[in-house]
């Protein structure tokens, strides 16, 4: 029995199906992709596919052939990248490939009587009967996935990275405190621009040089303080900090500038020498799981210890 075979739908189900999955795999990798080159990508797949009905193009289908055209397809897609970055979005093409492919499989298994050893016939069979719906249903999915799960891992990398403990070092002592990485602090001292990390006096009292351990002193006049410690080799790192929040429309806090700031970020210890320490005499939480606000803007100053 002949059976027809047309191009035109061949070709767009596969444009479809090419344009899907190097969409998601985008998404994946977070690497943004214009859509006229997702379309010269998914165009380039969908003429391979088509060689299929070309006499003598078997050399085309060996796996040498379909890896090189795997990997142009994703240059199309999204290069230039970084070596680690395009071989990210290329896994990530491999890996929805084939979760298009296992999906269609067992909507087919499930959908149909074929199971069992001696059933691979039928398998095969009942794939062949449910292609367009488990195509559409896989396609649905992967959509699902790639278009949720992005923002799923980035909320949850939000959630650890906002808690960052840090070790403070004044005159050689290092304090550990309780990170809040907090993308409403924008504190910055106004002279020197470098950021503020806003402490909990409790937090680093004892680091503190002497006239600073008295907690009056940060709720209290913080010039009369600076003006104490003058002469001191304490008074070229004392600053003044305008602020307007913590609970006050406008104040002025008392600064301290440290040897450096260290903390761990992807299992790497890393430092921040231009940064300035701001000393708060209230609480910041009551339940006690951070005593210091970190502008974010530290974290971008950080290079390895």
């Amino acid at each position: 029995m002949n059976t027809a075979v047309y191009l035109d739908k061949v070709f767009i189900g596969n444009l479809l199906v090419n344009g899907l999955i190097l969409w998601a795999a985008g998404r994946l990798g977070q690497v943004r992709v214009r859509c006229y080159r997702l379309l010269a990508a998914s165009c380039l797949g969908s003429g391979y596919s088509l060689a299929f009905f070309l006499p003598g193009a078997d050399f085309l289908f060996t796996f040498q052939a379909k890896i090189a055209v795997s990997l142009i397809m994703v240059a199309a897609a999204f290069a230039p990248l970084p070596p680690r970055r395009f071989l990210l979005c290329l896994s990530f093409f491999y890996l929805v490939s084939f979760a298009a492919g296992g999906a269609v499989i067992g909507f087919s298994y499930l959908a149909s009587r074929a199971g069992g050893p001696g059933q691979i016939g039928n398998l095969a069979a009942a794939v062949n009967a449910y292609l367009w719906p488990g195509l559409l249903l896989a396609l649905a999915l992967l959509w699902a996935g790639a278009a949720l799960l992005p923002g799923y891992f980035r909320s949850r990398q939000r959630i650890e990275v906002l808690k960052l403990p840090m070790t403070i070092y004044l005159d050689g002592r290092g304090v550990v405190v309780r990170g809040l990485v907090d993308t409403g602090n924008s504190l910055c001292d106004p002279v020197s621009g470098e950021p503020v990390v806003v402490v909990e006096h409790s937090a680093i009292r004892d680091a503190l040089p002497g006239p600073m351990r008295d907690s009056s002193a940060c709720a209290g006049d913080a010039v009369g303080v600076i003006e104490s410690m003058m002469g001191t080799p304490w008074a070229l790192r004392l600053r003044l900090i305008p602020f307007h929040s913590l609970g006050n429309d406008r104040g002025i806090l008392l600064g301290i500038k440290p040897d450096r700031v260290e903390f761990t970020r992807d299992g790497r210890v890393q430092k921040v020498e231009k940064v300035v320490v701001g000393i708060h005499g209230r609480r910041f939480d009551e339940g006690r799981d951070y005593n210091a606000i970190i502008n974010p803007s530290v974290l971008d100053r950080a290079i390895p210890a």
